[in-house]
């Protein structure tokens, strides 16, 4: 965050931030915002999170993001959007569209500054009415207010397709510290109203910062800087996880192998522990929770974020072992070779990919992937009702039907395509909801944990897995 965003905070001062903690069984969060949440995948990753870490908690994760969508806009659409799931939790997400991105070229005037000045000014009003309205409409919510991300102004592109063109083709030079001053004012407002609050612009901005120096084409958004891909939305989801303080444990399992028993057992159950071979010891397990799946494209900085550790610590910890090297299998297939000081010190398999449990945590993934697409043809749907409320019919639909067959001659608009979709969905939208609704429930159904057979093996020198 740059000087002037942190001066704001000082000056301005920041009362009693709200504590945030994990989500519980009967939970029902929305997530307001503008296309990184409609098209978005961070609240995917954090349902994602959730269904594995606690399948048996029934929480609703309800999208109620519009691509193009503002602070002052998104007020209309608060009873539609927010009062109608009667959350306990909405966390609030926009400035991306509300910067006026326009404004911010290498060449500027007098009068762009002033007007990027009072495109700041409209943020923080309309914010705090939009706030405000979630509060009236629903009083029961906790709220979290979510800094704009960053827009990625220095990076060199060189993937661009060669007919690019229009508002993505052009860098808006600047843009990046006007968002530095509203993730400021979302802080301070977070505190003032005694809400929630979580910082992604520092979080991304600094990651990016950091690779900037060796890399000028690494991006965490696409080619228009401005919406997170895979990486950038993992990046988010794990903050958000982190500043909720969710339990980190998967499982973790201790066996004695000398004595030939279970010694410690957290969030999972281990007995039927006997010898095996020379010196090895098999037990079963039924843990508690799975894996926490991370799209791949963030894999290689599970690391840096100390995402294991954090967020998804699944140990089996074998001491009393002779020494030498031994092969772990789980229902009878090898998952990896470990020393007895490798298995003392505890071996993590969060991350394993050859584990039964990690592929079950995949299809978990693909699934909620899966009703992520179609939760987002629902809110294009909403999409176009949003674009044509203040100018046609849109409660009425054959009414609109007819306004929009003489008066719309552009079809393939970004909008406009989104209509025939929305006339077959609206008079049917409380019927599909729940449909959608039952599915993401079943989820819980491929989340449920197995109970797994684990062997330790002593190697011989020949012998091979």
């Amino acid at each position: 965050m740059n000087k002037k965003a942190m001066v704001l905070l000082g000056g301005l001062g920041v009362a009693c931030i709200a504590v945030s903690e994990p989500y519980k069984d009967g939970d029902t969060v929305v997530f307001l915002g503008d296309s990184i949440t409609h098209g978005g995948y961070y609240h995917s990753y954090i349902t994602d999170f959730y269904r594995t870490r606690y399948p048996d908690a029934t929480i609703r994760f309800v999208n109620s993001g519009i691509g193009g969508d503002n602070a002052k806009d998104a007020f209309r659409r608060v009873s539609e959007d927010v009062e109608a799931y009667a959350p306990t939790h909405v966390a609030i997400h926009f400035g991306m569209n509300d910067i006026g991105r326009d404004l911010y070229r290498i060449e500027t005037s007098a009068r762009m500054l002033m007007d990027r000045e009072n495109c700041q000014m409209r943020y923080r009003k309309n914010m705090a009415a939009l706030t405000a309205e979630v509060r009236r409409v629903a009083p029961q919510a906790r709220l979290m207010y979510l800094t704009p991300t960053h827009y990625d102004d220095t990076a060199v592109i060189t993937n661009a397709p060669l007919n690019w063109s229009g508002w993505q083709s052009v860098n808006q030079v600047g843009c990046n510290v006007g968002l530095s001053l509203m993730a400021g004012y979302v802080l301070v407002a977070a505190g003032r109203d005694g809400a929630d609050s979580l910082d992604w612009f520092s979080l991304m901005n600094n990651f990016i910062g950091k690779r900037r120096c060796s890399d000028k084409s690494f991006m965490t958004t696409g080619i228009d800087r401005v919406h997170p891909g895979p990486l950038g939305h993992s990046l988010m989801a794990w903050e958000f996880l982190k500043h909720q303080g969710v339990s980190p444990v998967v499982s973790e399992v201790t066996v004695d192998a000398e004595s030939v028993r279970v010694t410690s057992a957290i969030n999972a159950t281990a007995d039927a522990v006997v010898s095996c071979g020379s010196g090895g010891v098999a037990f079963d397990l039924l843990a508690k929770a799975i894996p926490f799946p991370v799209p791949e494209e963030a894999l290689a900085y599970i690391d840096e974020f100390d995402v294991e550790k954090h967020l998804n610590r699944e140990t089996i910890t074998i001491v009393g072992l002779l020494k030498g090297r031994y092969a772990m299998m789980i229902d009878g297939e090898c998952v990896g070779e470990y020393s007895d000081e490798e298995f003392a010190k505890g071996v993590g398999l969060g991350f394993n990919s050859k584990t039964p449990q990690y592929r079950q945590a995949q299809a978990v993934f693909k699934r909620v992937e899966e009703l992520r697409q179609e939760e987002c043809v629902l809110r294009n749907h909403h999409s176009a009702r949003w674009f044509y409320a203040k100018r046609a019919p849109v409660d009425d639909v054959r009414a609109f039907a007819s306004w929009f067959e003489k008066s719309e001659t552009d079809r393939n608009g970004y909008f406009q395509k989104f209509v025939p979709g929305y006339l077959e969905y609206w008079p049917r939208r409380v019927e599909v909801r729940a449909k959608l609704w039952n599915a993401q429930q079943a989820v819980r159904l491929v989340a449920r944990p197995i109970k797994r057979h684990y062997e330790i093996k002593l190697k011989s020198k020949s012998e091979t897995f």
